[in-house]
């Protein structure tokens, strides 16, 4: 009998955590503090896993959208500060109907409409955001559960692939533009890159250990894309037509953009730095014919080169 109470103390304790942490959570968005997931982990002391079922199952009828930064935000124009509950309050009626909707097919059509109704009375945005779409993962499979915990003890992986087998130092699940892939050490070559989750066929849990130099997050700060080289830093200069020059002014483009100066025609000179043309190349291609590559000369060629060939196509 006193088994059975103190199991059911710590699953009212766990509650209570969750509860707390979806509260805090959802004061940061309506205050618009723009935390990141990583900030929460690092906050709640979760895994990423954790906060990844808070934003997007524990917590998916409320207007949460990813910045360009991987902050999270309510979507322009929402607050809970406009509407009549509080924090806690809509929380507690949001779980409460969770609880039921997987009842019948019906009710959870029912609960969807009903919280709705809650969040819209003071709520009627102009805006339309349309949420990036991510390509589906399950993060229950065995196969990211014993991920996480490689990355968590700092177990060295033995990973099979279609054509070969790696072994590797597994560092974090990323998305890279809607795709998952692991990020690691690749033990044969010792660099640093990525690995598609979904061409994973199989997969071995060493005992062997790894140690980090250096803080992964301080890494991937410098990681623009899944085509990142490890060992390998360029920096690309590229003069921005005045057309379109306040778009890089209201946002970086990339994290390492730097804006070196502004023209009196009101054009730009802008520095970006990259491990690798492709972190940057469909991004500049976007912005034809008001973007010139200025340097490296290399690069420059090699751009001006493919468009030819693309031209080609058509004359």
């Amino acid at each position: 009998m006193f088994e059975n109470l103190q199991k059911n103390s710590d699953k009212i304790k766990n509650s209570d955590k969750v509860l707390t942490r979806l509260v805090i959570i959802l004061q940061k968005l309506s205050n618009n503090e723009l935390p990141t997931r990583v900030e929460l982990m690092e906050e709640f002391n979760v895994s990423s896993k954790t906060i990844q079922r808070d934003i997007n199952e524990r917590l998916c009828y409320f207007p949460i959208e990813e910045n360009s930064l991987k902050q999270l935000k309510f979507i322009d124009g929402f607050s809970l500060n406009k509407t009549s509950l509080k924090e806690n309050e809509m929380l507690f009626i949001y779980l409460s109907l969770s609880q039921i909707k997987d009842i019948n097919n019906n009710f959870e059509k029912i609960t969807y409409d009903i919280f709705t109704k809650l969040l819209t009375p003071t709520f009627n945005s102009p805006y339309h955001i349309k949420a990036k779409a991510f390509q589906s993962i399950d993060m229950d499979s065995p196969l990211l559960n014993s991920i996480e915990k490689a990355i968590e003890y700092k177990n060295k992986l033995t990973i099979k692939l279609e054509n070969r087998s790696i072994e590797i130092e597994p560092y974090k699940v990323v998305n890279f533009d809607g795709i998952w892939y692991l990020f690691g050490k690749d033990l044969d070559d010792e660099k640093i890159k990525t690995v598609f989750i979904h061409e994973i066929i199989d997969m071995k849990i060493k005992t062997e250990k790894f140690k980090i130099d250096k803080p992964i997050e301080s890494i991937l700060e410098n990681v623009h894309s899944a085509w990142f080289e490890d060992g390998n830093y360029m920096e690309i200069k590229v003069k921005v037509n005045a057309k379109i020059a306040f778009n890089f002014k209201l946002k970086n483009i990339l994290p390492s953009q730097k804006i070196l100066k502004e023209f009196d025609d009101g054009s730009l000179l802008i520095q970006f730095g990259v491990t690798t043309e492709e972190d940057i190349d469909n991004i500049l291609k976007a912005w034809i014919p008001d973007i010139e590559i200025i340097s490296p000369k290399k690069y420059r060629d090699n751009f001006i080169k493919e468009l030819e060939q693309y031209i080609k196509i058509y004359t």
